[in-house]
C-alpha cells in the first residue's frame, strides 16, 4: 500500500495509457496484426539487426538507428506479434503523460491536470494522424514531454541546471537517431534558452547552455557509431540515413506557394476529421496568454511551436502521421482551458472527486473506442490476414526466402518470421530519378532468382502485371492471390514461388 501510495501518480498514467492503447493502437493484443507497411518495415529491421544484420549496410531503410532497436528490442520479447512493440508503446506513452502531469502541476491541481490526461489520451488516440500505432512521431511522445516540462520549469520555477540542460541533449540526440525531422522542438527549445539568457545580458550562459544541450545529444550519436564503425557500416549509416533522406525523394514540378498550399491543406484536412483537436490547435496562439507566465515565454513558445513546424514540414513532403508530433502541444490547449474552471474544481470534496474522475475515465474508454481510427479491425482472427494464411506456405517450404516488392513491407516478414537475405527488402518511395538503386537491384533479384519467393503487393491487376513483370512470371509461379484493403485502398497480393525448386 504504501509503494501504490508513494507512486499512484505513475500507476494512473500507465492505467490511462494501457487502455487507451489497447483500443486505438494496432500492436494491442486486442488486434490480431499490425498490417501498417511503416510499422513492418520497422520491426523487420529490428528483427534483422537481433539476427545479426547491420542496418544500411546489410539492410536498408531510412528511419533512424535507434527506432530499430525499439523494434528490435519488441521482436526479442515476440517474435511473431507486434506485442513486444506494444509493451514499449505503452512504456513511452506513460512516460510521456506522467511528464505531461508535471508540466499540467506547474499551473494547476492535481484534480484538474487527471482530467485533462484522460482527455488527452482520447484527442491524440482518435485523432485522424494517429497512423495505426508504433510510429517514430509515437515513439518520440515521452521525449517532448520532458522537454516541454524543463521548458516551462526554466521560466516559471527555477532555471535549469547544467545537468538537466545535458540530459535534453541527450534526448535531442535519441530524437536525431529516430527521426531526425522532430528535432525543430528542441531547436526552438534551444533558442529559447539562448534568448533568455542573452535577454538577461549573460552572455556566458547563453553560448554554454546550447554547447551543453550539443554534448548531450554526442552521447547517444557516439555510442551508435561505435556500433557502425565496428560492424564496417558508419559511411553506410551517414549516407542512407542522412544524405539518401534528403536527396532521393519525388521532386515533383511545383512553385513553393503551390507546395506550402499542399502542405496547408493536409495539415488541416488531416485536423477536420478531429473537430475538437482542430479547434484546441488553432486557438493556442490566442488562448497562450492567458497562462500565468511571462510575455517573454509565450512569445518563446509560439516561436517553439514554429520551429517544431517547420522542422516536420522541412522536406515539403506530408503524410498525415507527420501532423501528430504537432498535436502534442493541444495538451498544453487543455491546461489553458482548464486553467479557467481549476479555482472550482480543485475545491471539490476528493469523495466526490474520485466517483467524477471514475466516470471521466469510463468516458473516455468510450469516446476512445467509438472514434478509434481502427475499430472495424478489433478482435479479428489472424486468419482473417493474408500474411498468416501467406506465411503457413512459407514455413512449409523448406528454408524459405522472401523479397517484398511493389510496395513498402506488407507484414509478409513479420508474420512468417523471415529474416531477409536481400539488401533491399522492400520498395521505397524514392523517385527513380534520383535514386534508380531499389528498383533496379529489385529487378535483379527476379531475374537472378534471388530469393524462393515474392510477394508483391500492387495496385495492378494480374494481366497488367504480366505485362510489367514478364521476367517474375517467367521464373516464377504465381501460387496465391488476393485482393484487400489497405488504408481505403484496394491491393491485390500476389504469391510467386520459384519455379525450378532451386534452394537459394
Amino acid at each position: 500500500m504504501k509503494v501504490l501510495k508513494k507512486n499512484y501518480k505513475l500507476i494512473i498514467c500507465s492505467f490511462i495509457a494501457l487502455i487507451t492503447l489497447l483500443i486505438a493502437s494496432k500492436n494491442s493484443p486486442f488486434y490480431a496484426f499490425n498490417d501498417w507497411t511503416d510499422a513492418n518495415a520497422f520491426f523487420t529491421v529490428g528483427k534483422s539487426m537481433m539476427n545479426g544484420l547491420v542496418p544500411y549496410k546489410d539492410i536498408f531503410e531510412q528511419k533512424g538507428p535507434f527506432l530499430y532497436l525499439l523494434y528490435g528490442i519488441g521482436y526479442l520479447i515476440s517474435n511473431r506479434s507486434f506485442l513486444g512493440v506494444f509493451i514499449i508503446e505503452v512504456i513511452i506513452f506513460t512516460i510521456g503523460l506522467y511528464y505531461l502531469y508535471k508540466t499540467l502541476k506547474l499551473f494547476i491541481s492535481d484534480k484538474s491536470s487527471f482530467i485533462i490526461l484522460n482527455i488527452f489520451s482520447s484527442l491524440f488516440t482518435t485523432c485522424r494522424a494517429f497512423a495505426h500505432g508504433g510510429s517514430a512521431e509515437e515513439f518520440c511522445m515521452a521525449f517532448f514531454f520532458i522537454t516541454l516540462y524543463y521548458f516551462f520549469k526554466h521560466f516559471k520555477v527555477q532555471k535549469l541546471s547544467s545537468k538537466e540542460m545535458f540530459l535534453n541533449g541527450i534526448i535531442a540526440g535519441l530524437v536525431l537517431l529516430t527521426k531526425y525531422t522532430l528535432l525543430g522542438f528542441w531547436i526552438g527549445f534551444t533558442f529559447a534558452i539562448f534568448i533568455d539568457y542573452l535577454t538577461k545580458k549573460d552572455l556566458k550562459n547563453a553560448i554554454i547552455y546550447p554547447l551543453i544541450l550539443l554534448s548531450g545529444m554526442f552521447v547517444p550519436f557516439t555510442l551508435f557509431s561505435i556500433y557502425f564503425l565496428i560492424n564496417h557500416a558508419f559511411k553506410a549509416f551517414f549516407t542512407n540515413y542522412f544524405i539518401v533522406n534528403i536527396t532521393s525523394y519525388s521532386a515533383e514540378k511545383f512553385t513553393l506557394l503551390e507546395r506550402i498550399d499542399y502542405l496547408v491543406d493536409g495539415f488541416l484536412s488531416t485536423l477536420y476529421t478531429n473537430p475538437v483537436m482542430f479547434y484546441l490547435i488553432l486557438s493556442t496562439p490566442i488562448l497562450i496568454w492567458k497562462l500565468d507566465i511571462s510575455t517573454k515565454t509565450k512569445i518563446l513558445y509560439i516561436i517553439i511551436i514554429l520551429f517544431t513546424i517547420l522542422g516536420v514540414f522541412c522536406g515539403l513532403k506530408f503524410y498525415r502521421y507527420y501532423v501528430l508530433f504537432i498535436l502534442l502541444f493541444s495538451s498544453i490547449t487543455l491546461l489553458l482551458i482548464f486553467n479557467i474552471y481549476d479555482s472550482y474544481i480543485k475545491k471539490i470534496n476528493n469523495k466526490i472527486y474520485l466517483p467524477i474522475l471514475i466516470i471521466i475515465f469510463i468516458c473516455q474508454c468510450l469516446y476512445t473506442y467509438n472514434y478509434a481510427n481502427y475499430k472495424d479491425y478489433l478482435f479479428r482472427k489472424k486468419d482473417d490476414y493474408y500474411q498468416f494464411q501467406y506465411a503457413k506456405i512459407l514455413n512449409n517450404y523448406p528454408n524459405a526466402t522472401l523479397v517484398n516488392m511493389g510496395f513498402l513491407d506488407c507484414g509478409l516478414y513479420t508474420a512468417a518470421n523471415i529474416v531477409p537475405t536481400t539488401f533491399y527488402f522492400q520498395k521505397n518511395n524514392f523517385d527513380y530519378k534520383y535514386f534508380p538503386y531499389n528498383e533496379d537491384a529489385l529487378k535483379s533479384y527476379i531475374k537472378d532468382k534471388k530469393t524462393t519467393h515474392i510477394v508483391y503487393f500492387t495496385k495492378l491487376s494480374e494481366p497488367l502485371l504480366r505485362e510489367k513483370e514478364e521476367v517474375l512470371f517467367e521464373n516464377y509461379n504465381l501460387i496465391q492471390k488476393t485482393k484487400q484493403k489497405y488504408e481505403e485502398r484496394k491491393y491485390y497480393i500476389y504469391l510467386f514461388e520459384i519455379k525450378d525448386g532451386k534452394n537459394v
